[in-house]
């Protein structure tokens, strides 16, 4: 991809909706920047994120994009390797099932070529979809079952009659059969040792192309956890931050992150916080965790984060019902003491904890997290302990999840430190 020659349309492209995507979230959202220093991206930088929901990589990247002093870079993207397949957008859920089916025809290869998106190919989330569809351009297009065990195959296979070929598999009305995880125990022995030499040569060039987007003095944006944090936590780094910085050890690093202040009333509210630039660690094992605290501590904590660790605490030791005038006071002294801990605390909640927890109130009882009743929060415990972590589902838990997993990110550092 990066060997082909841009042209006017690209330009346009990439510009007119890094524009877009600047202009469009300002009239949306409430967001706040924060900078360490003044934002630049001097050649060879990688702009090392985490990455809390599909919103990021419209928000985060405009911003840092416009954010930075003239003359401005343009930034370069690791993205996800199925954004490059034909039928991407058919996979979101949100999207009417007949939109699905029109948009299932369509590849994106050539935008995302222009938008300076690199692919990277994502273990475990690659389906089986994806898998067949290398197969059928490194195998041709032959019968299913000369490509997939019988278990594997299922009715594709058609016992007792002629087998389906892979181009046949792979239309529209197979689709949702082969949204599983890709598994080579799938694939029948004899095309394995193709397929999986095939996987080594792609992420190898994979890394190669990103690692020269870096070398040549570009700047290349990556979130290193991969995939969305779906309970809060700032997950573990994958290998692709590390093979990177194996290639290009010369490589600078600017931190950025995203925190989504979402329990409250009104615009969500968005804070970005963009850390110094750093030399990049060393290559090692250890060397993207360095990284990974470096982003832990541009963590805003707001009310979303502050609130809910606060009555979660009410709620696990049996008290559901919570005064509206203790979660203030509560979330004042919590707010205090993180950020006596080092923690980066929302300045409008240290400012006006009053106004925050209120908001943080009025949102539990639209989302059926409790009733107020007498200036007395009345809590559904039962569902916000026994539902999953999600910030759909249950937020609460998500909010405290996220602020626990920053604390023992930082916590962690701390004794590396101590004990070096």
């Amino acid at each position: 991809m990066t060997s082909r020659t841009r042209g006017m349309v690209d330009e346009a492209a990439y510009y007119g909706l890094a524009a877009l995507f600047y202009a469009a979230p300002r009239i949306l959202y409430d967001i706040q920047i924060d900078e360490a220093e003044p934002t630049t991206f001097p050649p060879s930088t990688l702009i090392v994120t985490n990455h809390k929901r599909d919103l990021d990589s419209v928000v985060l990247t405009s911003s840092l994009y416009w954010l930075q002093r003239p003359p401005r870079r343009p930034l370069e993207f690791a993205g996800r390797e199925d954004m490059f397949l034909r039928g991407f957008l058919a996979h979101y859920d949100v999207v009417p099932m007949w939109l699905r089916r029109l948009l299932y025809e369509i590849d994106l290869t050539r935008v995302m070529e222009a938008l300076r998106v690199h692919p990277v190919r994502r273990f475990p989330e690659r389906t089986l979809e994806e898998a067949l569809r290398e197969a059928l351009l490194i195998l041709g297009d032959r019968p299913v079952t000369e490509i997939l065990t019988a278990e594997a195959a299922g009715d594709a296979g058609r016992p007792g009659g002629s087998p389906l070929r892979l181009s046949q598999v792979l239309a529209w009305g197979w689709r949702e059969g082969w949204q599983r995880p890709a598994s080579m125990g799938a694939f029948r022995p004899e095309v394995r040792p193709l397929l999986e030499e095939r996987q080594r040569v792609v992420v190898r060039q994979q890394m190669d192309g990103l690692a020269a987007v870096v070398r040549r003095g570009g700047v290349l944006y990556l979130a290193p956890e991969g995939v969305i944090s779906p309970d809060g936590r700032l997950q573990n780094f994958r290998s692709g931050l590390r093979l990177i910085l194996e290639r290009v050890p010369e490589a600078r690093i600017r931190p950025a992150c995203i925190v989504y202040d979402f329990m409250t009333p009104g615009r969500l509210r968005i804070c970005i916080t963009v850390g110094r630039l750093a030399a990049a660690p060393a290559p090692t094992p250890g060397g993207p965790e360095v990284a990974r605290r470096w982003l832990a501590a541009l963590h805003t904590m707001t009310a979303s984060q502050v609130c809910s660790q606060v009555v979660w605490d009410r709620i696990t030791r049996g008290e559901h019902r919570v005064p509206e005038a203790l979660i203030v006071r509560e979330t004042d002294a919590l707010a205090a003491a993180l950020a006596a801990e080092g923690l980066r605390v929302d300045p409008l909640l240290r400012r006006d904890p009053e106004r925050c927890a209120a908001g943080w109130v009025a949102y539990a009882v639209r989302r059926g997290l409790g009733a107020v009743r007498g200036a007395v929060l009345h809590l559904a415990a039962g569902p916000i302990v026994s539902r999953p972590a999600t910030h759909w589902g249950n937020p609460l838990r998500y909010a405290v999840t996220e602020l626990r997993s920053v604390r023992a990110a930082l916590a962690e550092g701390r004794e590396v430190a101590a004990s070096g």
